[in-house]
């Protein structure tokens, strides 16, 4: 459901120390940029997705919120990664699991209790640096039979505007949520390219360098829901998470790219390693 300027510009105004109560933030333009959170989760004109195929994708589960809340991937043993704003909820670990080895994001599979998450330390309102990496305890390992870590690329030098993400890769993506057609709980993929960097950068005024962007073909988008989930480049073994989904238009498919976080981008790649040795 969309809301109202008014009730959306309400619950903006309640947020406290830099954190929204409301998770539909409305911003540039001023009524199409949303969250991709469970609000309004879908892939668009995506396909059927099989978690054996994909088996490092993870769904991010908060107990005091109803349950499934956004994609995750598993990148160690016992590390995680999702996008800040779907952690920035204060919620306690203890509240919070990631479901991995299975399709169906609420049933199956096997349910990993949080022991702590940290959010990126320069993630803003602008939702630059929009990563958080997750925890599991020492007798609770992701990574298994049915769940498998995905390798994140090296560190792309500051004098580069990109090293594996330059316009025009394919990433692939897949995520959980509505289809364009209803509601489905079964996981979905894409393809689409990287959208030019400045142009996309000049739709949506923005200048990060921790953004990457993915075009919009034919309708084939990110939405909702899908906050947090992977974008990997590479097929089988050789897949490499390069992004993770951060933000885009509400009016999903119109045409204007989605917002993802770069990996690549020291800035997040050198934090990540910091927690997680990896």
């Amino acid at each position: 459901m969309k809301f109202l300027v008014l009730l959306a510009v309400a619950f903006l105004a309640t947020a406290t120390h830099g954190r929204y109560v409301e998770k539909e933030l409305v911003a540039t333009p001023w009524m199409d940029r949303v969250w991709l959170d469970e609000r309004e989760a879908r892939i668009f004109r995506g396909e059927p997705a099989e978690i054996a195929d994909f088996p490092y994708q993870l769904a991010y589960l908060d107990l005091t919120r109803g349950g499934f809340r956004c994609g995750a991937s598993a990148i160690g043993q016992h590390w995680s990664l999702t996008a800040a704003h779907c952690l920035q909820t204060n919620t306690p670990p203890v509240s919070l699991q990631l479901r991995g080895g299975s399709t169906n994001r609420n049933t199956g599979g096997f349910l990993f209790n949080v022991q702590a998450y940290w959010m990126h330390p320069s993630y803003n309102t602008r939702l630059e640096y929009d990563i958080g990496i997750m925890r599991t305890p020492d007798s609770s390992p992701i990574v298994g039979t049915h769940v498998a870590h995905i390798p994140l690329p090296p560190i792309c030098p500051d004098t580069e505007i990109c090293c594996g993400v330059c316009a025009g890769v394919s990433m692939l993506v897949t995520g959980w949520g509505s289809t364009e057609t209803g509601s489905t709980t079964t996981l979905r993929q894409l393809t689409a390219p990287v959208h030019e960097w400045n142009d996309c950068m000049r739709i949506w005024n923005r200048n990060g360098p921790s953004f990457v962007c993915k075009a919009v073909i034919d309708g084939r988008d990110t939405c909702g829901g899908d906050s947090g989930s992977p974008l990997v480049t590479g097929t089988g073994a050789n897949r490499v998470q390069v992004a993770l989904v951060s933000f885009g238009t509400s009016v999903c498919g119109s045409g204007s790219p989605s917002v993802n976080i770069r990996i690549e981008h020291g800035g997040v790649r050198n934090w990540i390693t910091s927690h997680s040795g990896i």
